[in-house]
């Protein structure tokens, strides 16, 4: 029986109106009754991801940032990784005034973008961190934890992961949380270091861990756990690189629910 539930959040988690649905938190509450560990795996803020975690009212571990910032079950930090500050300098500036794509960047506690234009994906509701406006010129470039871009344009999306990936190899952790934002974190940062981490302090083999998703900033986590299944809403490049994970019902249709009702409770 597996013993650790590795929960990704948007597209997967939570319905894509950014909700945790009320079959979702029925299931929730009867795993929690169960000797099981949870772990909220999101590119979110750990703000964002404690908020989530309070409605649950579970006691969880928290990847957060994609790894950048790992939190245990009490809220502490065990692992934080910070972008190079030279790296951080360039992607601040690499697509600063393109009207078309949106950079955002999480230092500490703050989160800073250049623009709002609402057609780049840009949905601050989303969060409870509120952000403030930044010129390159005048960050400094310490403690930021994540960079990362907006666009309704893919292409542009696709030719900047291209670019970030000639200027600095192995230096960065890049991948697409959706086809409309890039991520980029440190090369230590990743949704599977904090799964390996995890699985050493509690002593539990990475095959007793099961976990979701349905990005491509997931699929390094769901090819060291013991079983994974990726939504039916999920990216078709994820789909296409790993044809070997099973593939469950959307986040609309209660899919994690509904699969973690058919492994721990169903007799």
């Amino acid at each position: 029986m597996y013993k650790v539930i590795v929960l990704d959040l948007d597209g997967t988690l939570l319905s894509s109106d950014n909700k945790i649905t009320k079959y979702t938190k029925e299931i929730i509450d009867i795993l929690k009754q169960k000797k099981i560990y949870f772990i909220l795996a999101s590119g979110r803020h750990y703000i964002d991801v404690i908020k989530i975690r309070d409605f649950l009212k579970i006691k969880a571990f928290m990847i957060t940032s994609n790894g950048a910032k790992i939190y245990n079950i009490n809220n502490k930090l065990i692992f934080s990784d910070n972008l190079d500050k030279n790296i951080a300098l360039i992607l601040c500036k690499i697509v600063y005034n393109d009207s078309d794509i949106i950079t955002h960047i999480y230092q500490n506690n703050q989160w800073y973008i250049n623009n709002q234009n609402i057609k780049n994906r840009f949905l601050p509701d989303l969060s409870l961190l509120k952000y403030q406006y930044f010129h390159p010129d005048y960050l400094i470039y310490k403690n930021i934890s994540k960079i990362f871009f907006t666009s309704h344009n893919y292409k542009k999306l696709y030719v900047l992961r291209k670019k970030v990936i000639e200027l600095f190899n192995n230096k960065v952790c890049i991948n697409f949380s959706d086809p409309a934002c890039l991520e980029v974190v440190s090369k230590k940062s990743s949704k599977s270091y904090g799964l390996k981490l995890i699985s050493y302090l509690l002593k539990i083999s990475l095959d007793n861990f099961i976990a979701f998703g349905d990005g491509m900033n997931d699929k390094d986590m769901l090819t060291i756990v013991g079983k994974a299944y990726i939504m039916k809403n999920a990216d078709i490049n994820l789909k296409n690189e790993c044809p070997n994970i099973e593939i469950i019902d959307s986040n609309d249709n209660n899919g994690v629910a509904k699969c973690l009702y058919d492994i721990f409770i169903r007799k």
